[in-house]
C-alpha cells in the first residue's frame, strides 16, 4: 500500500470539493428545470415534436411533465375483440432501458383485449433522443409467449384502453 504525501492528499481534498460542487450545481439544475416543467406541464409538451405526418395524437402527460403519451390511429387493426395500436412516450429525463441504455422516447406496439379488458405489449422501440430520433433498441416479445396482463384503472393503460377500444374503432 502507498502512502499519499501532504501535498497529494490536499490535492485531492481539492478535487472531491471541486466534484462535490459540481454535484449540487447539477442538482440545483436539474430541480430548477423539474420545477419549472411542473409549473407549466403543457409548456414542456409543446417542446416536443407532434409528428402529426405519423398520425400521432397527444393522449396525457404527467402532473410533474416526467412524461407526454400519443397514440396514433395508424396501422391501428382489429381482430375480434382485439385490437392493435402504436403509443408513443416522451420523457424529460433519461430513463434505462432494460438492457442498460438510456432513452428519451419509445414507441410500443400493444394488444388490447377489448372485451377481456387486458392488454400485453408486442414490440417496444427505444430512442436515446426524444421525438423518435437517435439510436434504437428494439425488444420484440412472442405473442405464443407473452403473457396478457391486468388494465390498472386511473393508469396510462386504462387511458389507452379506453381510446383503443372505443367502438369507433370498432370498424
Amino acid at each position: 500500500m502507498y502512502a499519499q504525501t501532504p501535498d497529494q492528499q490536499s490535492a485531492w481534498e481539492v478535487e472531491r470539493a471541486h466534484q462535490l460542487a459540481e454535484q449540487r450545481a447539477r442538482a440545483e439544475r436539474l430541480a430548477q428545470q423539474r420545477a419549472a416543467r411542473q409549473a407549466d406541464v403543457m409548456g414542456w409538451v409543446r417542446t416536443l415534436d407532434p409528428m402529426t405526418s405519423g398520425g400521432w395524437d397527444f393522449r396525457a402527460a404527467a402532473g410533474d411533465a416526467s412524461w407526454a403519451a400519443y397514440t396514433t390511429e395508424h396501422q391501428l387493426q382489429r381482430s375480434g375483440n382485439v385490437v392493435t395500436i402504436w403509443l408513443r412516450q416522451e420523457f424529460a429525463e433519461p430513463q434505462t432501458d432494460p438492457k442498460g441504455g438510456n432513452y428519451l422516447s419509445f414507441v410500443q406496439r400493444l394488444e388490447f383485449d377489448c372485451d377481456k379488458q387486458k392488454l400485453r405489449p408486442r414490440l417496444l422501440i427505444y430512442y436515446d433522443q426524444n421525438n423518435l430520433r437517435g439510436a434504437t433498441q428494439s425488444i420484440d416479445m412472442d405473442a405464443k409467449t407473452t403473457q396478457w396482463g391486468a388494465i390498472v384503472p386511473g393508469t396510462l393503460d386504462e387511458t389507452n384502453y379506453q381510446w383503443a377500444c372505443d367502438p369507433k374503432h370498432r370498424r
